[in-house]
Parts: C-alpha cells; sequence; structure tokens
C-alpha cells in the first residue's frame, strides 16, 4: 500500500473507488463505509483521509487520537486499499466544496466512485454536505454510496462515544464499537527500572501528545510481540509512587524475558481492573503488583482465546 501526502492517481493505473474521512478509530460505523470502496474490482480501492496541523490550535486544543496515522495505515494495509492520500489538513481546509471534489478527487485521484458516511462534510468550514457532494458527483459521472450510521446501545456509533467510553474505563463498551479490542501500539522507552528491582520488571510506553490517554488505572490486558500473545497488567497514568514527566503506560507482561527497548509493541486493553493510587512505600508497591497480577490471571486465557488473528495481528475480536 502506498501513503501519500499529495492527490495522485492510484498506480494500478485503474479508475479510483475511494473512501472519505478521518477515520479516527475505524470503527464498525467506519468498516461501512471502508467496505465500499473495496466492493468493485475493477477500481482502484483508495482512501483520502488527512492529518491535523500542530498550526491549527483550535482543532488540536482539544483533539485525542484513537488511532495515530501509523496504526490507522497498518490497519488499512491489512483491509486490502491500494493508495491511502494523507494531505494535512491546511493543504485543502479552505477550498471551496466543488473545487474540492473536481480537483483533488475527481482531477487528481481520478474518482469513479466516492463512499461516505452520512455525516460527512468537506471544503471550507466543512460548508460541504452529502447532498451537494451527490450532486456534484452526478454531475460528472462518480458513483457515491452514503452509508446509514451503525447504532449501538441506541445511538450511533462515533469516535466521541469512542473517547468518552476509554477516558471512563469502560474497555468492553470502547471495542464493541471499535468492533476489536482498543490498543496502543508504542515504543517502548527506558524507565526508571523499579519495577526490575521489586521482581516486576515492565515496559514503559509513553503516550504522544494528542493520543488519547485512558482512564488512569490498572487495567488487565494482552500483549502482542512478535505475533506471540502474552497477559499483561497495564498500569496507565503518571507512576505517582515514584514519578514520571507524563501520562505512560507500564506493563507488567507476564511469563515473558527479553529486550524490548526500542520496539513498537502493541498492548490491548481488556478490564479496568482498580484506579491508580499513590503507595506509601515500594514495599506496599511490590505487593500490591503482586495482588494486581493475581487478580488478572483468571482474565488471561479467556482473553487471549478472544483474540482472531489476520496477517499476525489480532486487529479483531469475537465480540
Amino acid at each position: 500500500m502506498k501513503v501519500v501526502k499529495d492527490f495522485m492517481r492510484p498506480e494500478s493505473g485503474k479508475p479510483a473507488s475511494v473512501a472519505l474521512g478521518l477515520f479516527d478509530g475505524i470503527h464498525i460505523g467506519h468498516r461501512e463505509v471502508l467496505g465500499k470502496a473495496l466492493e468493485n474490482s475493477e477500481l482502484a480501492p483508495c482512501v483520502f483521509t488527512y492529518t491535523i496541523s500542530n498550526s491549527i490550535p483550535q482543532i488540536k486544543k482539544n483533539y485525542m487520537s484513537l488511532t495515530p496515522d501509523e496504526q490507522k495505515c497498518a490497519i488499512l494495509e491489512r483491509m486490502g486499499f491500494e493508495l491511502v492520500v494523507m494531505p494535512d489538513f491546511e493543504r485543502f481546509k479552505d477550498m471551496e466544496p466543488e473545487e474540492f471534489v473536481e480537483k483533488m478527487l475527481i482531477e487528481k485521484m481520478g474518482a469513479k466512485e466516492l463512499s461516505c458516511g452520512y455525516d460527512f462534510t468537506f471544503g471550507k468550514k466543512g460548508a460541504g454536505t452529502t447532498q451537494q457532494l451527490r450532486e456534484i458527483a452526478q454531475k460528472h459521472g462518480v458513483k457515491l454510496n452514503v452509508c446509514d450510521p451503525i447504532n449501538l446501545d441506541g445511538e450511533p456509533v462515533s469516535s466521541t462515544r469512542i473517547r468518552q467510553a476509554i477516558l471512563e474505563g469502560k474497555m468492553d463498551q470502547a471495542s464493541r464499537m471499535l468492533g476489536r479490542r482498543f490498543c496502543i501500539r508504542l515504543k517502548v522507552e527506558h524507565g526508571n527500572q523499579i519495577g526490575r528491582l521489586m521482581d516486576f520488571p515492565t515496559i514503559n510506553q509513553v503516550f504522544p501528545r494528542y493520543h488519547i490517554v485512558p482512564k488512569y488505572g490498572v487495567y488487565s490486558t494482552v500483549v502482542n510481540i512478535d505475533g506471540k500473545l502474552y497477559g499483561g497488567v497495564t498500569n496507565v497514568g503518571v507512576k505517582p509512587t515514584v514519578g514520571s514527566d507524563g501520562p505512560l503506560a507500564e506493563t507488567y507482561i507476564m511469563d515473558f524475558s527479553g529486550d524490548l527497548y526500542g520496539k513498537i509493541v502493541e498492548v490491548y486493553f481488556f478490564r479496568f481492573v482498580r484506579p491508580e493510587q499513590k503507595f506509601s512505600s515500594i514495599d506496599q508497591l511490590k505487593a500490591q503488583i503482586a495482588a494486581d497480577k493475581d487478580n488478572v490471571m483468571k482474565d488471561i486465557a479467556s482473553n487471549i482465546e478472544q483474540m482472531v488473528f489476520r496477517d499476525g495481528h489480532p486487529e479483531d475480536i469475537a465480540l
């Protein structure tokens, strides 16, 4: 799969079938839209999405990404897309709706089919609606698929709902909307080695700016290391007993030994076990980690059984 910043046609030479949207989270509603773009084998399946610039503070101020760009593209590649066009939002934010569709999607990407969600907006100040998109597409002989919302618990599935569930530690609820377990896919950083001194060596993964941070506390997790799954106990927060510079995920991986520094490791979240807390001594912290390990042991076998692999990644689960 090719990922580019500039609008271009697919290298296969086929006309493009383009799915439109930010697709943060690639949840079950997004997959309806993306699935439409994959249906016609005579067209090259493409995605138009975008990154949000640091220079747009009014957007970035409260923005929390569910799937950073690298993780999003990895999922799209496994779905079978040929091309992802991912410009910075500033690149096209001031274009009039008709200009955006005609010049960027039809002329530059060679779109013969477009797919979007029911609430998709585009063009300057989001003025373009799905009805306007349909009118422009019809004028140029381009097919448009508009997907209806997917409802869960009486409300449409949305990235906003998923973010709220994660912020509340409701991982089962978030996973039902995502269609897979919520996962962080981050580099392992050097820590203060205190876990190793307590006979509970851990990996530290620092949350980048704008990455959603789950509710502070301890979770039962499953860790994917080179396609093999391990049970985990993950603390999300600022390590109040020993301190940290910012929010991170610290994971004790059961039955694993090895050097993971610098590697990208996937951690899948299951049950919220308890809130983060500060202990008066390292011995108390050590005792609590041992108790947390015992607490999540009953989860581990059933958690791992839920994971369904696709190309070495447990992206889908039985929900």
